[in-house]
């Protein structure tokens, strides 16, 4: 097959093998450029547009990791059960719900019942209550009410576990 090509470019006249040489030297930067340099500047474009995202999405993740690491050598109130109930009352009256949730003690551990709750204002008390009293929710049922966007909730909730150093 060499050999072939290589009678064919003898038999090629002066100009004739200028102008193929010429030719496969423009093939050849035009596959260079296509197969190196334009995925590359393509690439680097992308990187450039990402970037930014990137470097936000890091720095919220090491804001976050600060919050956990005072969060974890925060210590754990030794409240007893009774104090913690009164605690997520009193987040709950002053989150709105008022007479829509009842608190209650089961054993060790506390009950909320809420009927007739906005669907948000549960989350958002709940959210608040999780960070404040570091509890965890055991169980939970949430059900719609009659209403639109109001439901019925039966939490429980547990105190944090006393941890030794």
């Amino acid at each position: 097959m060499i050999e072939t090509l290589l009678q064919k470019w003898r038999g090629l006249a002066r100009r004739e093998r200028r102008m193929v040489g010429a030719g496969l030297t423009v093939m050849v930067l035009a596959l260079i450029y296509l197969l190196l340099i334009e995925p590359a500047t393509v690439g680097r474009s992308e990187i450039s547009a990402e970037l930014p995202g990137l470097r936000a999405q890091v720095s919220r993740m090491e804001l976050l990791a600060g919050e956990v690491r005072r969060l974890a050598s925060a210590p754990v109130v030794a409240d007893s059960s009774s104090q913690l109930r009164e605690r997520i009352e009193q987040s709950a009256l002053s989150a709105g719900l008022g007479a829509m949730a009842q608190v209650g003690l089961a054993g060790e551990r506390i009950e909320v019942k809420a009927k007739g709750v906005p669907f948000a204002t549960l989350v958002d008390w709940l959210d608040s209550v999780l960070r404040e009293t570091r509890v965890r929710v055991v169980d939970a049922n949430v059900s719609r009410d009659l209403q639109p966007g109001l439901v019925i909730a039966r939490l429980v909730l547990e105190a944090p576990r006393q941890e030794k150093r």
